[in-house]
């Protein structure tokens, strides 16, 4: 444990205490709800369903990602989620769909078995490749920029016959834990216009959970799928390290922690489509190793779950709503399966910040990716800091502050004391091996709070150390939405497996769906 590290975070949250009062205003706006859906049988459909009945002729590729559009038309305006579309392209492409379909090229099994998302519209955050379409990843540095080709998991996704409609909203370079652009500015979340959307998917969650994508792609470097899924409401999953292709994303490094520690994966509003779309994006040859198609017993999955790490002043305590979640599911297993749960307690967990912290410091490659004009000129972040309060800025607040981080780290994290932290990392991983095995599943928080308001984060991101520690362990997580509390806004936990097991993360994703509901509509008018 860093003392002056823990000293600061406890100045932070008693910072954010003393300011919470200032935010209450926003707790009395209206929330304006999102429009009615306009084609439900459709919106309302997983993309597993949408697949067979396009392949089957019972709906038309062309009217699936026609209703899409037009909700993303109905709803972007609240969101201010989209970058930019292809639209007219998507519908071309959905026709070009129908034609294959109704000529009988192909029999609907061997349709399902080579192109399992055929006809399918499907989103993408900005950072990820998608050929002739927006590709800043938020910086307004790149403004303009357009990518020249799909990178590997469009590409893969476009192969199965999925067709992308949009890119969206993130922050720049993806590096922050809410979604606001210095491009087109903050999304909303759907359930309240006052709340983050969180980050950095922000824009693929919000979309998604308003009905305006069944499928959002995302990435994960610290909990970025799945902190904008638990604030808005949806099931989002980090992948096992490795299995999926980072070729493509912006920013990237070479370096192997980097590999490790950031993941693409998917978004959506049901738990079926979450083993398809991991599946066509890992690609046969590592989809293999996940034995996706195993079946999972659930009387014999061993069931861990932590409520927390325990009571510490440098961070805020897990919110009680999270903490019912966890213990109901844990509950709903232990009386309807018999499966065997118990409560635990990992004393390693005590230092996650640190392990993160020595994680990213090892890291080589990743300043050239996120670095400020000069890297060698130490004055250029001062000078871009009074450029920022002069709205003058090349760069975003929230790059700005995780350079200033950067700079801090090595009074805040001694260079001799870095071994130390990777050493504990990894006897945490080990240790969690052993644990969970091939049959084991650990319930934890996915962040420690729910969906905060805008511009609130700086007080808030103690609470997400609770994602970035599966990154940097390189193990997959789904979180999983567990309904609405009494003021309306999200609520879930995540489902953490042993690598090479993200089916037991989707069987228990699934299982928890049917039992409690998973994804509720956001408000929306009659």
């Amino acid at each position: 444990m860093l003392l002056l590290l823990r000293f600061l975070n406890f100045v932070t949250v008693l910072l954010g205490k003393i300011v919470a009062p200032l935010y209450s205003y926003f707790a009395k706006l209206p929330r304006k709800p999102l429009p009615a859906l306009n084609e439900p049988e459709i919106l309302n459909s997983s993309a597993t369903i949408l697949a067979q009945k396009i392949r089957t002729k019972q709906l038309t590729s062309e009217r699936v990602v026609k209703a899409f559009i037009e909700r993303c038309q109905q709803v972007n305006g609240q969101l201010n989620a989209i970058i930019e579309d292809r639209f007219e392209a998507a519908l071309e492409d959905a026709k070009n769909v129908d034609r294959i379909i109704q000529n009988n090229e192909k029999s609907v099994e061997q349709l399902a078995k080579e192109k399992p998302l055929l006809g399918v519209p499907i989103t993408f955050k900005e950072c990820l490749m998608v050929k002739g379409l927006s590709y800043t990843a938020g910086a307004p540095s790149r403004k303009g920029i357009k990518a020249t080709e799909d990178g590997d998991v469009v590409a893969a996704l476009r192969n199965a016959g999925a067709i992308p409609i949009a890119v969206t909203n993130l922050p720049e370079f993806c590096c922050s834990f809410e979604t606001r652009s210095e491009i087109i500015g903050h999304t909303s979340n759907p359930y309240d216009p006052n709340l983050t959307s969180g980050g950095s998917s922000g824009g693929e969650a919000a979309l998604v959970s308003s009905a305006g994508s069944v499928i959002g792609v995302g990435s994960d470097f610290g909990g970025s799928v799945r902190v904008p899924s638990f604030f808005c409401g949806v099931f989002g999953h980090r992948p096992t390290s490795g299995i999926v292709s980072l070729t493509g994303h912006f920013p990237d490094s070479p370096d192997e922690a980097w590999q490790k520690r950031n993941s693409i994966g998917p978004l959506c509003r049901y738990a079926e489509d979450l083993k398809l779309v991991l599946a066509v994006m890992a690609g046969e040859k590592n989809s293999s190793s996940l034995n996706l198609d195993q079946k999972v017993n659930l009387s014999k999955l061993n069931i861990y779950y932590m409520l927390d790490r325990g009571f510490r002043i440098s961070e805020e305590s897990v919110n009680p709503d999270i903490k019912k979640s966890i213990l109901k599911a844990a509950e709903h297993f232990r009386s309807t399966y018999e499966s065997s749960v118990q409560k635990i307690h990992i004393a390693e967990m005590d230092d996650t910040l640190e392990m993160s912290m020595a994680n990213v410091t090892q890291m080589e490659g990743l300043d050239a990716a996120l670095t400020l004009k000069d890297p060698k000129d130490e004055s250029c972040l001062f000078v871009e800091f009074l450029n920022l309060l002069r709205n003058k800025a090349s760069y975003s607040r929230e790059v700005l502050v995780m350079r200033f981080k950067d700079k801090l780290i090595p009074f805040l994290l001694p260079e001799s004391k870095v071994p130390k932290y990777l050493s504990e990392a990894n006897n945490l991983a080990n240790r969690l091996k052993n644990l969970l095995k091939e049959d084991g599943v650990l319930f934890y928080p996915t962040s420690g709070c729910l969906a905060f308001y805008k511009r609130q984060l700086t007080w808030k991101e103690t609470s997400m150390e609770y994602s970035e520690i599966v990154n940097v362990l390189g193990f997959p997580a789904t979180h999983v939405p567990m309904g609405l509390n009494e003021n309306g806004i999200p609520v879930g936990f995540q489902v953490i497996a042993a690598p090479n097991q993200d089916r037991l993360c989707f069987a228990v994703a699934e299982e928890l769906q049917k039992a409690f509901g998973g994804w509720v509509p956001p408000p929306m008018s009659s």
